[in-house]
């Protein structure tokens, strides 16, 4: 009986020895081929699932520039230093099909309404295990093995820069830092809507 090839897996745990090493690497220099977008405060005002939206085409524009810049059965380090960190193999197609849950991992304004009203819908799955965008966390990182660039996705709350808006409390931002001139490159020639709405700093800014 013929044997079935199981299906390629897009996203591989890192533990031990390969995660360590992996936190530990080296990163390239942001003295020079760096670029910086911030997302300002303006960004947490919009509508619940306009800023989905903005995930969703990301998620999906960062997807293309990572396999733009992997080779065919290449992969990426996922790391974050507080969860758990994976390979991301980017050309396997793990985006297929997904809803706006799905692809941000971020539940819809009418989910949330529907759980207030006594309603429990269908749980679903994020299609990534570690989000292209911040989620909350402090940091996102994506790198190929030889970390000659690096994604980095983060997120702040606070009163930092003198930003603090009277009346309002602290300040939400996210900043995106693309490190390495192949990914700002990559980047330039198709930004994510995001980063269209975003402070650039850096070559360029």
């Amino acid at each position: 009986m013929l044997k079935l090839k199981p299906e390629p897996e897009a996203w591989m745990p890192l533990s031990g020895d390969a995660e360590r090493h992996a936190l530990d690497h080296p990163w390239p220099s942001s003295e020079q081929d760096c670029v910086r977008f911030v997302v300002g405060d303006a960004f947490f005002r919009l509508e619940h699932d306009a800023r989905l939206e903005l995930y969703r085409d990301l998620a999906e524009r960062m997807l293309a520039v990572f396999r733009e810049l992997t080779p065919p059965g290449g992969w990426l380090y996922a790391l974050d230093p507080q969860h758990p960190c994976y390979r991301l193999y980017p050309h396997v197609r793990f985006e297929a099909g997904a809803t706006l849950q799905e692809m941000t991992g971020l539940y819809t304004r009418e989910h949330m309404e529907q759980v207030e009203r006594g309603i429990h819908p269908r749980a679903f799955e994020p299609r990534w295990a570690m989000a292209v965008h911040p989620a909350g966390d402090p940091e996102h990182l994506f790198a190929p093995p030889d970390f000659h660039f690096v994604f980095a996705a983060r997120y702040r709350v606070g009163n930092f820069d003198g930003l603090e808006a009277p009346g309002r409390g602290p300040i939400e931002t996210e900043t995106y830092e693309l490190l390495g001139q192949r990914l700002i490159a990559a980047v330039d020639r198709n930004p994510p809507a995001l980063f269209r709405r975003a402070r650039r700093l850096g070559p360029e800014d």
